[in-house]
């Protein structure tokens, strides 16, 4: 990573911590360095799938729920018995409620046991779309909506609970941040490469393309979730920052716990991460060089949308000195609607 002198009339330094009493700021490079789930409500507003799948995502993901406002709401033709037609969005929101149900999972049971019951549900689950008997859940039948109006696979959705599953077993840190995103990349990965033929047809010639940029944006999307769960994560006494990257930083586990973002090291750790973050995004963009830094065909402009959140975050943390423990990073951001939309609006990543 390049390393550079403050400038005096810079506003981003890029400057490596070494020591508390050197007054210098941490920066990015500019450059890359390398029981079973509820059924369907019978009363109330919520009265179809798509409603359900809709609420859900507005409820407990805000960052997708704004990206959701930038997909296309045209009906695709569908080949389900019932003749319904289905929207693209209402596909993808139900791609983001599967993997919210299965959140929902890890949250709020305690017992794996019960667990790994309900995840064998999303199996079966899935076992019965694909053979065209989805059980009668919300999340199910959009999902059978989208099976059969584009050739979405099964194999990322599986992905999904995989990842979900393994982590019950897994230990709470791990001993690289590169078996941190071997472990939980994946998950973004399904995310964003699984709702791809929504959009864009297997068989074009940019799919292949996009799928490789789309892997490092699964990157950037881990590692910033990794550094915006870090409060939630201390305040349940679980230390999940890498066991290298702590180490290297003389980052204490009790100590994080009693002194959260005073704790000596631990912005020296989060901006380690927060680069590698960056890294991926700004090999992304390099992807993009030949069309002018733009996604070519426009119509795939909303799965890239997901990353404008993710770079809102780390920019925001990089204001605050790398401390994601600092009280702005739990307000809202009001630049990130406009951001969102920028980006939509340029095509640019």
């Amino acid at each position: 990573m390049k390393v550079a002198t403050r400038p005096a009339s810079s506003l981003l330094a890029t400057a490596s911590r070494t020591g508390r009493t050197s007054k210098t700021v941490r920066c990015y490079a500019t450059t890359s360095t390398s029981p079973a789930p509820a059924p369907l409500p019978q009363s109330g507003k919520i009265s179809t799938p798509s409603e359900y799948c809709e609420d859900l995502v507005r409820r407990l993901d805000p960052d997708a729920w704004m990206t959701a406002h930038f997909w296309p709401r045209h009906a695709v033709k569908s080949k389900s018995p019932d003749g319904k037609d289905t929207e693209l969005r209402d596909m993808w929101l139900a791609w983001r409620a599967f993997n919210l149900e299965l959140h929902q999972v890890q949250v709020n049971v305690k017992q794996p046991t019960i667990a790994l019951m309900r995840y064998q549900f999303w199996r079966d689950a899935l076992k019965g779309i694909w053979e065209d008997k989805p059980p009668n859940h919300p999340v199910a039948l959009m999902l059978h909506q989208a099976k059969l109006a584009r050739p979405v696979q099964r194999y990322y959705l599986k992905q999904m609970i995989d990842v979900r599953a393994n982590s019950l077993s897994a230990p709470t840190s791990h001993a690289t941040l590169q078996a941190h995103l071997d472990h939980h990349a994946p998950l973004q990965n399904a995310l964003l490469l699984g709702p791809l033929p929504l959009l864009l047809p297997p068989t074009h010639p940019s799919t292949s393309a996009h799928s490789h940029t789309l892997t490092h944006l699964s990157s950037l999307l881990t590692t910033t979730s990794l550094l915006r769960g870090l409060p939630l994560q201390v305040s349940n006494r679980r230390f999940t920052l890498p066991r290298d990257i702590a180490l290297k930083n003389g980052l204490v586990e009790e100590q994080v716990f009693r002194d959260g973002g005073e704790t000596k090291g631990l912005r020296d750790a989060c901006f380690e991460i927060g680069t590698r973050g960056m890294d991926e995004l700004i090999t992304a963009r390099s992807h993009l060089k030949e069309t002018g830094g733009k996604v070519v065909p426009g119509e795939v402009m909303p799965l890239f949308l997901s990353a404008v959140p993710a770079e809102r975050y780390l920019k925001r943390l990089e204001a605050l000195d790398f401390n994601p423990f600092h009280p702005d990073l739990q307000k809202a951001d009001w630049k990130l609607a406009p951001g969102v939309w920028w980006s939509n609006w340029t095509g640019k990543l």
